[in-house]
């Protein structure tokens, strides 16, 4: 039998290119070979015969489709993890299987000529540009995070549960059927497999595949036979991460042809369909082929992320041989129950519509982790993300059974709202998650705030006794002081203390001007209110309008009447603005705190000593 002895053997002579045979060469009957790995990293022979030739399925697309014979195919069907594989006719490469059919009684398959995929990788490296817009806008992603920072319970839940998916991008299938990646996990929890479910098939995986992702069903990576090739090479497995470190989790594939200049094309179809993109890329050890009434899939360990996928084609998926790709280091602090804390460690794909979901998936993968059996629980949360333009970070508490879910979906969120704009880059360096959990799920209810005057004067201390009571009954009171600025007009003001959702939403309707650049969203979402935080600020009347860019306070008459003319002439965007926040305080809290309470005061002049 052919195998991987042979190909190391090869390693040694100067490399070159297999000669191509184009698809005009193709006809119905010709019989070859193709190369792939069922078991370690040992290539061996499959036997091919063209059945015909299909053309235009999709747009300038044509498939050849083959059947396939040899190395357990008749039992397993074409396997997931074959894409890739190149196939061979007259001793010349014709192309890369691709795809297949679920529940077909043959081995047929789709391959993709491989003219359509030698173009790839350009020979000279593209100097990486300015990224392109493709997010939803900051604007939008702002308003969905004072959305989930004004609502609460199951509205936040149901919110996020909608949204969850909306960076993912969608799997392209193949022409020729469904395509062929297997994806891989280690340190994955089953749990976690579950509640991602939704994301692996999004991004390719079958069903069956997602169902032993958590399930440990891969040992860890054994140690290298000597005659198994280090580096790439035709019909060697290959691996795409997306997350290394305490968890790993890959989607492999097959190597269809390396390039004398360490260029290397795979997979025979799109992955994200993203074009350029920078994924970290090893050879892979094949654990076994678990045979599927649907699609079989091969099982694999990656191993040293040596080499990166850099563009991302309708025909397949391409990199090179020069360098590690660059990633993106995510750290999670988990603290459980009162023990000491666990810290765990990442590298994640760069890729903006992929850090999202990776970052929700660690963040609940470390908690399953750190706090396997918790159920009822309060959960503190805070999510960073280092930016080109500093740090934007969001925090916040949850309570009850959906705890985790409420932190892991907003990771998400946020994550998304930072990496996935219609903005520049944003240079996301690092991200920072911290989680804290108890089991006590205590919470405390605003009963009363009373100031010690219903007179203020500015430039003086209004000092709020506000009473608060926990879940038992039992009372408590804390003092907030509140400075009134000078120059305060005087008249009627109101006293506003409230929980986070209230409060943000107060915040978001006295200045609903919207982020334009990643300092405002930055600023924006520092302005949301989290849940075990009590607001309490007083409110003055103005006259002022927002813009979709600016909240403008104390107008004067004509500039007010400008903005209200170009409103009724359909200019959306514009708001009227009748209060502003004139002094403010947040007072944190160990637990969440809910109610909200409204006190008229007044403003006055101080009196002089004369008039007493």
């Amino acid at each position: 039998m052919w195998s991987v002895t042979l190909a190391a053997a090869l390693l040694c002579l100067p490399a070159r290119a297999s000669e191509i045979l184009p698809l005009e060469g193709v006809r119905a009957g010709m019989k070859g070979y193709g190369l792939t790995v069922v078991r370690g990293r040992d290539v061996e022979k499959f036997e091919v015969e063209v059945v015909g030739v299909v053309r235009n399925p999709a747009p300038g697309r044509s498939v050849i489709v083959v059947s396939l014979s040899g190395l357990g195919l008749g039992e397993s069907g074409v396997v997931a993890g074959m894409s890739g594989s190149p196939v061979y006719l007259d001793g010349k490469l014709a192309g890369a299987v691709a795809s297949g059919w679920g529940f077909s009684k043959r081995a047929v398959a789709g391959v993709t000529p491989i003219e359509a995929m030698v173009s790839i990788v350009p020979e000279e490296p593209v100097r990486p540009a300015t990224r392109a817009a493709t997010g939803p806008a900051v604007a939008d992603r702002a308003a969905l995070l004072a959305r989930l920072g004004a609502s609460s319970g199951e509205e936040r839940l149901a919110e996020l549960r909608r949204t969850a998916l909306d960076s993912l991008p969608a799997a392209m299938p193949g022409p020729g059927g469904a395509t062929l990646l297997s994806f891989q996990a280690s340190g994955l929890p089953a749990s976690t497999a579950r509640t991602f479910r939704d994301a692996f098939v999004r991004l390719g995986a079958t069903e069956a595949n997602v169902e032993l992702l958590g399930a440990g069903a891969a040992p860890p990576p054994a140690t290298e036979p000597l005659h198994s090739p280090s580096r790439l090479v035709p019909g060697g497995a290959l691996t795409a991460y997306l997350v290394r470190g305490d968890l790993s989790l890959g989607a492999t594939g097959t190597v269809t042809e390396v390039f004398p200049d360490g260029r290397f094309v795979a997979f025979g179809h799109p992955f994200l369909g993203s074009g350029e993109l920078e994924l970290p890329v090893a050879p892979a050890d094949v654990v076994t082929v678990v045979s599927s009434l649907f699609q079989s899939f091969k099982l694999a360990n990656g191993g040293e992320a040596l080499y990166r996928l850099t563009n991302d084609r309708d025909t397949g998926v391409g990199g090179r041989m020069d360098r590690p790709a660059q990633t993106v280091p995510i750290t999670v602090r988990v603290e459980a129950g009162g023990g000491p804390a666990r810290e765990f460690r990442f590298e994640a794909a760069a890729h903006p519509k992929l850090l999202p979901t990776l970052a929700g998936l660690v963040a609940d993968a470390s908690m399953t982790a750190a706090d396997p059996t918790a159920r009822e629980r309060r959960l503190a949360f805070r999510v960073a993300l280092d930016t080109s333009a500093g740090e934007i970070a969001y925090e916040d508490v949850a309570t009850g059974g959906r705890a985790k879910e409420i932190a892991v979906l907003t990771t998400v969120a946020l994550a998304a709202a930072v990496a996935d704009n219609d903005l520049e880059d944003p240079g996301v360096r690092a991200v920072r998650l911290r989680f804290t959990s108890s089991s006590d799920e205590q919470r405390l209810r605003l009963v009363e705030a009373a100031p010690v005057t219903r007179t203020v004067v500015p430039g003086e201390t209004l000092s709020v006794a506000i009473r608060l009571a926990d879940r038992r009954g039992a009372e408590s009171v804390r003092m907030v002081r509140l400075r009134v600025p000078e120059g305060t007009r005087e008249g009627r003001a109101t006293l506003v203390v409230a929980d986070g959702s209230n409060a943000t939403a107060l915040r978001m309707q006295l200045d609903p001007s919207e982020p334009r650049t990643l300092p405002e969203l930055a600023s924006f979402v520092s302005r949301i209110v989290p849940g075990n935080r009590l607001f309490a600020g007083l409110l003055v009347a103005t006259r002022g309008a927002a813009t979709r860019s600016r909240t403008l306070e104390a107008l004067p008459p004509t500039a007010l009447a400008l903005l209200a003319g170009a409103r009724e002439q359909g200019e959306t965007g514009i708001a009227d603005v009748e209060a502003r926040l004139v002094a403010e305080e947040i007072v944190p809290f160990d637990r969440p705190v809910s109610g909200a309470v409204r006190i008229d005061v007044d403003v006055e002049r101080p009196r002089s000593r004369g008039s007493r």
